[in-house]
């Protein structure tokens, strides 16, 4: 299957202000499930741009817009990406990592620190997470299934919380997700994460697409609830699954259809546009985003 993505992020001032560089974090990740066809990045105004890898291994395009000044910042990115079927349950976990708990061994133990809580490192903002899933799943203590058991939390997580979309900046505290019981996708991820690190697992957070394809059924609503923005899950490593996807907004594993952009440990580092304005005077701005994913023929793959 051949997806066309059509993101457009505009910033309109009330003003002309100049820009430092800025870095995207939209360019899909690549393997196995999926490949990138085409990917194109115009801007308003007129960028030099280059790619990095960064140290997770994120492709990230670098914008640097020199001295110019302007009342629009603009970024329309058209992207063509083959996705492969995948069913998300084919796998064969190690038999020492079939229930819950478990403990990680050798080189994965050492690899995924980055990813998992230290013994006293729960933050305050995080503290009411355990109490939250001691009543949420029905067999919080131990799990013959794993995959169930982290399931269980998922759409726990979906039932609890309700969906808001926020454009803003940052992501809520756990804490805040619970109080309030509502969130955007990616505070619900964190949520996620915050549960499964403070049960001893490895956990990453993962921004991208979620191809939502439309219904044949008349009347039958769309099964994404963050539909038409950019979407947040999660993944936990499991040995001999490896990172599998976890999106506690709609209660799903992750499958083709979620197109990641970017993975981290923290999710503060590969916020999808990152950049600063400056001005001499006080200076309001507007955003406007609109996501378009439809499913297209090779043949119809035009260069951009």
């Amino acid at each position: 299957m051949i997806l066309r993505i059509e993101h457009l992020t505009r910033h309109t001032y009330s003003g002309p202000v100049s820009f430092s560089g800025h870095s995207l974090y939209l360019h899909p990740v690549e393997g196995h499930q999926r490949r990138v066809h085409s990917f194109s990045i115009a801007t308003i105004p007129p960028a030099q741009q280059s790619f990095i890898s960064d140290v997770e291994g994120n492709s990230v395009v670098k914008c640097n817009f020199g001295l110019t000044e302007s009342d629009i910042l603009e970024f329309k990115t058209v992207i063509h990406v083959e996705i492969n079927d995948d069913n998300p349950y084919d796998f064969l976990l190690e038999p020492y990592a079939i229930e819950y708990p478990f403990d990680y061994r050798g080189d994965d133990l050492r690899s995924l620190t980055p990813y998992r809580l230290g013994e006293d490192q729960v933050d305050e903002n995080e503290s009411q997470v355990l109490s939250w899933f001691q009543q949420a799943v029905p067999s919080p203590a131990k799990h013959p299934d794993i995959v169930q058991f982290l399931t269980d939390i998922n759409q726990a997580i979906g039932r609890d919380i309700s969906y808001v979309r926020r454009d803003e900046e940052g992501i809520q505290s756990p804490n805040l997700t619970l109080a309030s019981r509502s969130g955007s996708c990616r505070d619900m991820a964190m949520l996620f994460i915050s549960a499964v690190r403070q049960l001893g697992l490895a956990a990453r957070f993962v921004s991208g697409y979620l191809f939502d394809p439309p219904s044949s059924e008349e009347g039958n609503h769309s099964f994404n609830r963050a539909v038409g923005s950019m979407h947040a899950w999660a993944e936990v490593y499991l040995p001999g699954a490896g990172w599998k996807g976890f999106d506690p907004t709609n209660g799903i594993l992750a499958n083709s259809f979620f197109i990641p952009t970017a993975v981290s440990h923290n999710p503060d580092v590969i916020a999808p546009i990152q950049g600063h304005y400056f001005s001499k005077h006080s200076t309001e701005a507007v955003l406007d985003i609109q996501l378009h994913i439809e499913e297209v023929n090779i043949a119809d793959i035009k260069p951009v």
